[in-house]
């Protein structure tokens, strides 16, 4: 018994049965809510696009003109397509790169189109009831 090799035979976790499981669960979620997603957001206005990220601890602001927007590209993933979410770049003229860049975001798409629309003059401020905002 001395020479054997020590093997793992079995583990154990705390249940996610109990409540303190779940309380930690939706306490870290709220935390999530409350820190980074409220925080981090791009709003379409009828002259510009703004990206607002950050944190608790501070935070960034991007301000496009929509008149200076060159390029948008959105990515998507299989996952991504099937849930409604992706990458997407916005450049502008005399940039060499993406100046707005956003992971995750809900409806990329659509937000292409608004961004397309608006500078064509398809659509207006009122946008007939809907939300130039799009949060992800």
């Amino acid at each position: 018994m001395g020479n054997q090799r020590e093997e793992v035979v079995a583990e154990f976790r705390r249940s996610t049965r109990t409540l303190g499981f779940w309380w930690r669960t939706i306490f870290t979620l709220s935390l999530y809510y409350w820190v980074l997603w409220r925080r981090n957001k791009i709003t379409v206005t009828t002259r510009r696009v703004i990206q607002r990220t950050g944190n608790i601890v501070g935070g960034k602001e991007t301000s496009i003109q929509l008149t200076q927007i060159t390029d948008v590209t959105v990515s998507t993933g299989g996952l991504g397509t099937l849930l409604g979410y992706g990458l997407i770049q916005i450049q502008s003229a005399g940039s060499g790169a993406s100046e707005i860049s956003f992971a995750g975001i809900a409806r990329p798409h659509r937000l292409k189109d608004i961004i397309f629309d608006l500078q064509d003059g398809v659509i207006d401020g009122g946008m007939n009831g809907e939300t130039a905002k799009v949060e992800g």
